[in-house]
């Protein structure tokens, strides 16, 4: 199978949930009554998000466990979430007895499942507060034991610098303990350095029983939130039952009956971010040879794939609105996208609004109003077995993007991957589909949207995969609430604590999770400092086979291996951090820098930016960058990076997008 990137979300917790909606217009084939729909098509898209978030919540607790900040943003994330839905079903008028048991039911369970959340994280973030005094003094007192030992100092500094080094290289708090005993056992004989060493190991050990203390009081957390978390997904599946086929509402969408899919399926043509293609031009000169220079001009043109236009009116009589739809890998390694017709249109370029750490669909806005007054419709009903269909987009033909239309049929309506603990459902076809074809629309026969072409399984004949409508849907319901939320300042803050402590804490995690890191790093950090990383990657096999299908992408890897590597060097993520609100002076409106404590107890800068709906990594306070001879050695020029793996001849993969 074709993978363009991995799934970053976790296992499923509520296999039900995808039943409760999948349609955007009409009438629902089995709803229990016209009043029972209304009430279902409501609560439908709120319900599938917070079965997603503990899908989510589920498998992250498996590896982020392991410290405040991976827990604090479990619960935090959990119990807004809870606050949410608990909200949103409080409000509803249900006039069908039997659903309105169920929400009676689910309301009570969330109530429970929030109260939880708060209490626990009440509970840490209280204890890291006590405790706060505690790692201060240690972090003092670590540094005061290395200045004693800088630059030669007492004769016995020796075994006390060996003791620093291998503290700042421990990996675990098993590593930490096991050198800070080694330590206290070191044989000292000038005083001054004994009374330093003395304040670090009393210090250390101190905040260690503080450690110690709370995780036995929390013992039994884990328990208790497994029971939470199945009384809220037992009652969400009652709702996912009595709601099974529900359309959701999609009266906000203008379109015709029979929408033309050449006018409304657009090319999209995604250079890479300005720091990253200025750097690939530079090595295109430079190249040694034709081959080298083709391979470097071609990904600084960056690629292509497909989108579609929908047009929503706005509330209160506000006029009518153009998105495009596509998917998330066509578009999260670049800044913007140009829009293209099928006859050759230009229509500039759109911003990307919001990508989905859950679904692969992304939602962008055109930069300028386009000429359109319709889009696409939803439809009726989510996709049904041996339903025909057709695929649109625009796959590579001759070397250049061409646009495309094929027939086929849904071979299963409901395919299910699970991927390094993810599970995602997609709309099996049989419509051929091709590289390019990537954020085009799959619809029925009427021109009605079903879902977005995202995969292509290459080991079978005739099988694609599409993201199904409802999962289309409430990626633009999440683009809405993080747009609205984003004019909040405190919300902004709140929203970028939450990926302060998604990031450490994963990084915290026993074994972190690449796939899950990689799409925190930002495009900003990747443009500037992603070809320098790639070059210090030179000569690794691993790394060259990611540098030659996706340049952009292995810049992006190298940028996160850096960011890790510095976190690394000052022996990881302390257990204690929960990324403490920042002061004034570091939040912007697009910028939020946090202070975090590494394991030794030094404090680096951790910058985060807003970018596609997300606050992600933007820079990170490490230590200075160690560049090895790349290869082949490039000549001395002023401001020339060194160079990274250099293609082999003949290595032109396709620039396209599938």
């Amino acid at each position: 199978m074709r993978r363009f990137l991995p799934l970053a979300v976790a296992a499923s917790a509520l296999t039900l949930l995808p039943a409760c909606g999948g349609s955007a217009n009409g009438k629902g084939a089995s709803s229990p009554s016209a009043k029972g729909a209304t009430s279902c098509s409501q609560v439908a898209s709120h319900v599938i998000a917070y079965g997603e978030l503990l899908e989510e919540t589920g498998a992250n607790s498996k590896a982020r466990v392991s410290s405040y900040a991976g827990i604090l943003e479990l619960l935090i994330s959990f119990e807004r979430a809870s606050v949410d839905l608990e909200t949103q079903l409080a409000a509803l008028k249900i006039e069908d007895k039997t659903l309105a048991q169920e929400v009676k039911k689910a309301l009570g369970e969330l109530q429970r499942a929030a109260e939880f959340a708060k209490t626990e994280r009440a509970a840490i973030e209280k204890h890291a507060h006590d405790v706060a005094p505690l790692a201060k003094e240690t972090q003092e007192a670590w540094g005061a034991l290395r200045t004693t030992c800088t630059k030669g100092g007492p004769p016995d500094c020796g075994g006390v610098r060996d003791a620093l080094a291998k503290f700042d290289a421990a990996e675990t708090e098993n590593h930490h303990e096991r050198v800070i005993s080694d330590l206290a056992n070191l044989r000292l004989t000038t005083p001054s350095l004994m009374r330093a060493r003395d304040r670090a190991v009393a210090a250390s050990r101190a905040v260690q029983g503080a450690i110690a203390a709370r995780a036995k009081a929390a013992a039994g957390m884990p328990t208790k939130w497994a029971e939470v978390q199945k009384g809220v997904s037992q009652s969400i599946e009652g709702i996912a039952q009595q709601c099974k086929e529900t359309p959701l509402p999609s009266a906000e969408f203008v379109a015709a009956d029979r929408p033309d899919p050449r006018k409304l399926t657009v090319l999209l043509k995604v250079r890479p971010p300005a720091g990253v293609e200025r750097s690939l031009i530079e090595l295109s000169r430079g190249a040694a040879d034709e081959d080298e220079r083709a391979f470097y001009e071609a990904r600084a043109k960056g690629a292509f794939g497909s989108g579609f236009i929908v047009v929503r009116a706005k509330p209160n009589g506000g006029g009518n609105e153009t998105l495009i739809i596509t998917n998330r890998h066509v578009v999260e390694l670049g800044d913007k996208a140009v829009l293209e017709l099928a006859d050759g249109t230009s229509l500039g370029t759109a911003d990307i609004l919001y990508t989905d750490s859950v679904h692969d669909v992304a939602v962008l806005r055109p930069s300028n109003k386009l000429p359109l007054e319709q889009g696409f419709a939803f439809a009726q009903t989510p996709a049904k077995d041996q339903q025909p269909v057709i695929a649109t987009g625009f796959p590579g033909m001759v070397g250049r993007p061409s646009y495309q239309t094929t027939k086929g049929y849904v071979s299963n309506e409901s395919f299910r991957i699970d991927d390094s603990g993810a599970r995602q459902t997609f709309v099996q076809h049989t419509a051929p589909i091709d590289p390019g074809s990537s954020g085009g629309p799959l619809t029925d026969e009427k021109g009605h949207v079903l879902g977005v072409n995202t995969l292509k399984v290459t080991n079978r004949e005739a099988v694609g995969l599409a993201v199904p409508s409802s999962s289309i849907l409430e990626t633009i319901r999440r683009a809405d609430s993080s747009e609205a939320r984003r004019a909040s300042a405190e919300h902004r803050k709140a929203a970028a604590r939450l990926a302060c402590l998604g990031f450490v804490g994963e990084l915290a995690a026993t074994q972190p999770r690449m796939l899950v890191l990689e799409p925190m790093i930002s495009n900003h950090l990747t443009s500037a400092e992603g070809m320098q990383d790639a070059a210090a990657l030179s000569g690794d096999d691993t790394f060259e086979r990611v540098w030659l299908a996706d340049s952009v992408r292995a810049m992006r890897i190298a940028t996160l291996m850096r960011v890790r590597a510095g976190f690394a060097s000052g022996g990881g993520v302390s257990v204690l951090e929960t990324c403490d609100e920042p002061k004034e002076a570091d939040v912007r409106a697009d910028m939020v820098r946090f202070k975090v404590r590494l394991a030794n107890f030094e404090v680096r800068d951790l910058a985060l930016k807003w970018e596609q709906g997300h606050f992600k990594v933007a820079g990170f306070e490490g230590p200075a960058r160690t560049v090895a001879p790349a290869t082949p050695p490039t000549p001395a020029k002023a401001n020339k990076p060194s160079r990274p793996p250099t293609p082999k001849k003949g290595s032109q993969p396709p620039r396209s997008k599938k």
